[in-house]
């Protein structure tokens, strides 16, 4: 949702998505932002920049959040410029695939392990497991490897979404900017 209007966004906060190449990062970022999807969509190369508003009550009055979304190619090549990319981050999705669980959530690791570096360790944060129409119902197995991934790193909320599905999609954001205003104790009356 996008407003046409002259108020200016009452909060704008920075939301980077990371996780390895192919995961779903760009799909979740256009299912959002166009309402689409592609289940051919490239390898995102460097980063790719959304903006997304979110309706917000503020003391009574109608405003909004935007959100600018930090696209970040998972590919080793572009892990150089993390540094760059994550400055400033508000909140985090910490992205994986579903349908490729084991090498794509542990490939979190290395992501988790940076953010510390970069003194990202309070940055709310949420555990995002994508493909879940092509992965189907969660194994128990699998169910266990997320809740044991996620109390590893300080027990970070888990959604399963899926960009073609456009299951948990926007309430993912709404989540994310939720965290992020009660975490920093933002005032807000709702979101709507």
């Amino acid at each position: 949702m996008t407003f046409e209007h002259e108020v200016q966004p009452y909060y704008i906060f920075k939301i980077c998505l990371l996780g390895q190449g192919g995961v779903g990062k760009t799909c979740i970022a256009r299912r959002l932002c166009f309402d689409t999807f592609n289940a051919n969509t490239r390898l995102t190369i460097g980063i790719d920049f959304y903006t997304y508003d979110i309706p917000l009550v503020v003391n009574g009055d109608k405003t909004y959040v935007r959100l600018s979304i930090w696209d970040f190619g998972g590919q080793e090549q572009f892990k150089k410029m993390f540094s760059y990319y994550i400055h400033g981050a508000n909140g985090i999705f910490m992205v994986f695939s579903l349908f490729n669980l084991n090498n794509t959530l542990l490939g979190l690791d290395w992501w988790y392990e940076h953010l510390i570096k970069q003194n990202q360790k309070d940055t709310p944060k949420l555990l995002i497991g994508c493909k879940s129409d092509l992965a189907g119902s969660l194994e128990k197995v699998d169910e266990l490897v997320i809740e044991n991934f996620s109390k590893k790193h300080e027990k970070v909320q888990f959604i399963k979404t899926s960009a073609r599905d456009n299951l948990n999609i926007k309430e993912m954001f709404v989540e994310i900017a939720k965290l992020i205003m009660d975490t920093n104790n933002f005032k807000y009356d709702k979101i709507l």
